[in-house]
C-alpha cells in the first residue's frame, strides 16, 4: 500500500516543482485605463483659425504629445472631429504607419522633409500636425475634438484612446488684404498645406512653441520656361522676382524695420550673415494692420526700404523692393500675417487677398533642354488665400 503511495507522492511533488519553474503569463496591458496611459496631449495654438483657400475652408493646428511612461508607445490612429455643440460637422481619421508618419515629427528631429515613425520613447515629445478641411457651404466647426490611439507593451504599460481637451475655433473671417506684389506668374511656394516647410516651422521662444509661418507664403516669379531665373543663377539680378516692388497690403502703421543686411549669393549654400533671432528674416518690415493682425514682409533688398517705425501707410504704397537677405536661398518675398510684431515669436494667422487670378498650369519637361510653362484656364478669385504652389497673377 505504501509502495503505491510513494511514487504518486514523488510524482505530485515533481509536478509541483515543474509548474513553479515556469513564469506566470503576464496579463495584457490594461485597455483605456488612464492610470496606465501616461501621456500628455495638448492642442496648440489656444484657438484654431479658419482659412479660405482653393474654394474650400481649412484650419491648421498642432497636437503636442509627450510619453510620461516607462516604455515606448506607438500611435496607431489619429481622429479629428469638428463639432457645433454636440453635432459632428466634419470627421477625419488617419491610421497606418505611413499616413500617420507623414503628419508627425519628433521634437528632437524637426525635419519637415521626412516622414517619421510614429513612436515615442519614454520622456520623448512629438508633434502631430492637423489640417482640417471642409466645403465652403458646409456648416463649420466651433470646436475640434482630437483623439489618439496608442499601443504600448511592457511594465506599467497601457493601450487605448486618449481624448484631448476640445480646441475652440475662432469664427472670425480672415483679414482681407491687397496683394503685396503686382504682375503675372507668381508662385505661392511653401503656401498653406499640411506638408509645406512653413507649416512645420516650429520655433520655441521664451518657453512656448510658435509657428508664425503657419499660413505664410514664399512668393517667387516664374518665367516662360517655368524657372525662377534666366541666365546666370548665381546672380540675384537673374531672378524674375528680384527688385520687384513690394506694396503695403493694407492701411496701417509700421512697427518694425530692419535694413543693412547684405544679400546672399543665390543657391550657393552660403549666407551673407549668420542666422540669429535678429537676422532670420533678413531686411524686413512689420506693419500693424489693426485688430491684432500684423503683416510681415521679409528678405528685402538692402537700401530699398522706404519706411521707418511710426510711419502710417496706405494699401498699395510701395514700401521696399524684393531681395535675397537673411535665411533665403534665392530672391523671394516671404509674407505672413501673425498675431504679434515678430516673425518667430508669434502665431501665424490666415489672410485673404481681395482679388487675383488663379492660373491652371503645368511645367512641360518633355524637352529637357527647353522646359516650358504651359498656362491653361484661369479663374477670378475673391477673398481667398493662395494655397501651396498655386500660380497667381495680380
Amino acid at each position: 500500500m505504501h509502495r503505491l503511495r510513494l511514487p504518486a507522492l514523488v510524482a505530485l511533488t515533481l509536478f509541483a516543482f515543474a509548474r513553479s519553474s515556469f513564469a506566470e503569463p503576464k496579463p495584457p496591458p490594461p485597455l483605456n485605463d488612464p492610470l496606465y496611459m501616461r501621456v500628455i496631449a495638448t492642442p496648440w495654438p489656444p484657438q484654431a483659425a479658419i482659412l479660405d483657400g482653393g474654394g474650400r475652408r481649412h484650419s491648421a493646428y498642432e497636437l503636442y504629445v509627450t510619453n510620461f511612461g516607462r516604455t515606448p508607445f506607438k500611435v496607431t490612429r489619429v481622429d479629428l472631429e469638428g463639432k457645433d455643440g454636440d453635432k459632428i460637422v466634419l470627421s477625419q481619421s488617419v491610421s497606418g504607419d505611413d499616413p500617420i508618419g507623414a503628419m508627425f515629427m519628433p521634437a528632437q528631429n524637426l525635419d519637415p522633409n521626412k516622414a517619421k515613425d510614429p513612436n515615442l520613447m519614454p520622456g520623448q515629445t512629438g508633434v502631430f500636425f492637423l489640417f482640417a478641411d471642409w466645403l465652403s457651404g458646409q456648416d463649420g466647426p466651433k470646436t475640434f475634438d482630437t483623439a489618439i490611439t496608442i499601443e504600448q507593451h511592457g511594465e506599467r504599460a497601457g493601450s487605448g484612446t486618449i481624448h484631448t481637451t476640445p480646441l475652440a475655433v475662432n469664427q472670425d473671417a480672415p483679414i482681407v488684404i491687397h496683394s503685396p506684389l503686382q504682375g503675372k506668374n507668381w508662385l505661392a511656394a511653401n503656401g498653406p498645406s499640411n506638408t509645406s516647410a512653413h507649416r512645420r516651422a516650429i520655433l520655441p521662444v521664451n518657453g512656448e512653441p510658435h509657428i508664425g509661418q503657419r499660413y505664410a507664403i514664399d512668393w517667387v516669379q516664374l518665367g516662360d520656361d517655368g524657372q525662377t531665373f534666366s541666365g546666370d543663377k548665381s546672380l540675384n539680378s537673374s531672378y524674375h522676382a528680384w527688385d520687384q516692388l513690394i506694396h503695403a497690403v493694407g492701411d496701417g502703421t509700421i512697427v518694425e524695420v530692419q535694413d543693412g543686411i547684405p544679400e546672399n549669393v543665390p543657391n550657393s549654400g552660403k549666407l551673407a550673415v549668420p542666422i540669429s533671432y535678429e537676422t532670420l528674416a533678413g531686411n524686413h518690415i512689420i506693419e500693424d494692420l489693426g485688430g491684432g493682425h500684423f503683416g510681415a514682409y521679409a528678405h528685402l533688398r538692402p537700401g530699398t526700404l522706404k519706411v521707418k517705425v511710426g510711419d502710417h501707410v496706405h494699401a498699395g504704397d510701395v514700401i521696399a523692393h524684393l531681395g535675397n537677405t537673411g535665411n533665403s536661398s534665392e530672391p523671394h518675398l516671404h509674407f505672413q500675417v501673425c498675431d504679434a510684431p515678430s516673425f518667430p515669436a508669434s502665431e501665424g494667422l490666415p489672410f485673404a487677398i481681395d482679388k487675383y487670378t488663379y492660373q491652371d498650369y503645368k511645367i512641360d519637361k518633355s524637352k529637357p533642354a527647353q522646359p516650358a510653362l504651359v498656362l491653361k484656364s484661369s479663374h477670378a478669385m475673391t477673398r481667398q488665400e493662395p494655397m501651396e504652389d498655386e500660380l497667381d497673377s495680380f
